[in-house]
């Protein structure tokens, strides 16, 4: 029996306290808690040890091609395990072939990284195939564990609470919340190049390491051409092609095998996004730019901490309330045509977009045969639906609370901000203070101008210079030039400076001549010590 080197202190053995035992063929074990809390080590210890007291076997599912290959080589390090460990699109591929995976030979079917099923829909059309067959399953005890499971979740107890009681089966539950505290800090971008400033700052010693989540797979390259002490990884699929020659696999498998990457940067699509573990305290900032906040969310729990002290720092692509809303209907739109193909078929989604309308829907699939040639009956995916609802229900709360924010902060003389996504966010993370870098780099110049004029009278023909260094406008873009936004400017972003208008009542100046400026107000910066 394999040990793993990591057991925490919170941990998934101790929330279950032996009730594996009283788990029935026919139930439903839904396994939420995070990134570290012991998911592995109770399949590959606890349930491992039963299922050799049963003379049974388990089959643990994985998502990605490294993460099986890491869960492969622990447990052949066993002298004897009950466990196999198979890909989900293995099964998918079987059954996409006409041909029934045989689960029989098991006893246990473990659905680790379960929220692949709908999070990787947007990409996969078979994701519900298997989901389906091992929902179908009735001689099975089927687990699903996952860090962001909900969507997932919610549907299984939801469709199949119900059903499972009337066959005196039931679902089980065991939530663990989910902890931020590694988290040093968190912060926002729009532009990239601010990043790479933040990186030359803040992150230039030599053994700092940097992990960078790219959306596309084409930015990811072109980072790692443009810095050498990088590694570039990216999934083996024929549509990346032109991109695997530029993938060093030994230092993956390496990677793989050691748990650590050994050059300053770690450029990567989201193939490392699920399961697989990186416990390296050089590893000192995570830049993600995924949208999807639950694959953003597996992102950021690739690194393993090992100590109170092992902590990260997180960066993440900002989203304006533009680009949201403009997702929002998006989304929004491909539910109503799914919507109207569940309820009428091909006949009333065609009212909705078109006789002749090629546009396409994701949500919306055709059905291939096994020789690849699609079937003329569409379906809509289960999975894909889901996520979708999933999606527009998480845009609309951003906007929803950003919407209520920005009421209070009229009420109380603030201005509006476009800042939904980031408060959302860093209430989900549960940090208080966030940063847009390009804000940060910002109020750097801004202190660095004050700090010459602190002490000094400033007049009508100097303030405009100093409203422009500012540079602080409404949600219409109008440039702000009361002195008391100034000042509220400096007080919300506990700047250490002041900003004052007073009157000018001296008849002479300090060489006696006379104040030209006298009776007029001047403004003055003032500059608090630490």
């Amino acid at each position: 029996m394999r040990i793993d080197d990591y057991k925490p202190k919170q941990n998934v053995t101790e929330k279950i306290n032996g009730e594996e035992a009283e788990w029935k063929n026919g139930d439903i074990i839904l396994i939420s808690s995070g990134t570290a809390s012991g998911k592995s080590y109770f399949i590959r210890n606890k349930l491992e040890q039963l299922a050799d007291q049963q003379n049974v076997n388990i089959l643990l599912l994985v998502n990605r091609k490294n993460l099986y290959k890491q869960n492969k080589e622990a447990i052949d390090n066993s002298l004897f395990s009950r466990i196999k460990v198979e890909l989900y699109q293995t099964i998918e591929n079987q059954l996409n072939n006409d041909e029934e995976y045989d689960f029989s030979p098991y006893k246990y079917i473990v659905c680790d990284e379960s929220h692949y099923f709908t999070t990787d829909s947007g990409f996969n059309d078979n994701s519900d195939d298997s989901l389906q067959a091992i929902l179908n399953l009735q001689s099975q005890i089927r687990i699903f564990m996952s860090a962001t499971g909900h969507v997932l979740f919610s549907y299984i107890k939801d469709q199949y609470r119900h059903k499972l009681k009337q066959k005196g089966n039931k679902i089980w539950t065991y939530s663990i919340p989910i902890k931020f505290n590694p988290i040093a800090s968190l912060s926002f971008y729009t532009d990239f190049y601010a990043v790479e400033k933040w990186i030359e700052r803040k992150f230039n010693k030599a053994n700092d390491k940097i992990i960078y989540f790219a959306d596309t797979i084409q930015k990811a390259f072109e980072l790692h051409v443009k810095y050498d002490d990088s590694l570039f990884v990216c999934s083996k699929s024929s549509k990346n092609r032109k991109y695997l020659k530029h993938v060093d696999d030994d230092q993956v498998e390496s990677m793989v095998k050691q748990n650590r990457f050994d050059c300053k940067y770690l450029f990567t699509t989201t193939v490392l996004d699920n399961g697989f573990d990186l416990k390296d305290e050089q590893i000192k900032l995570i830049v993600c730019d995924l949208f999807d906040v639950d694959t953003m969310l597996q992102c950021i729990g690739r690194k393993r901490f090992k100590n109170d002290q092992d902590k990260v720092h997180v960066v993440l692509l900002n989203r304006s309330n533009r680009d949201l809303n403009n997702y929002l209907r998006t989304v929004q739109k491909k539910l109503d045509e799914a919507d109207a193909f569940i309820h009428g078929g091909v006949e009333e989604w065609k009212k909705l977009v078109g006789k002749f309308s090629r546009k396409s829907n994701y949500i919306i699939k055709d059905n291939t045969t096994s020789d690849g040639k699609y079937k003329s009956k569409k379906t809509v995916s289960r999975v894909k639906y889901l996520q979708a609802v999933a999606t527009r229900d998480r845009l609309k709360a951003m906007l929803d609370q950003n919407r209520e924010t920005n009421n209070f902060r009229e009420e109380t003389g603030g201005k509006k901000e476009s800042d939904a996504y980031m408060m959302y966010i860093s209430n989900l993370l549960h940090k208080n203070k966030i940063t847009l870098i390009e804000k940060r780099f910002e109020q750097e110049e801004l202190c660095s101008y004050l700090d010459t004029i602190v002490g000094k009278r400033i007049y009508k023909e100097g303030q405009k210079q100093v409203i422009e260094k500012f540079d602080i406008k409404d949600y219409r873009g109008r440039l702000q030039k009361d002195i008391s936004q100034l000042q509220s400017y400096l007080q919300s972003n506990q700047l250490k400076y002041a900003i004052g208008s007073f009157p000018d009542n001296r008849k002479k100046l300090e060489d006696g001549s006379n104040n030209p400026h006298k009776g007029k107000r001047y403004w003055l910066v003032s500059k608090f010590n630490g």
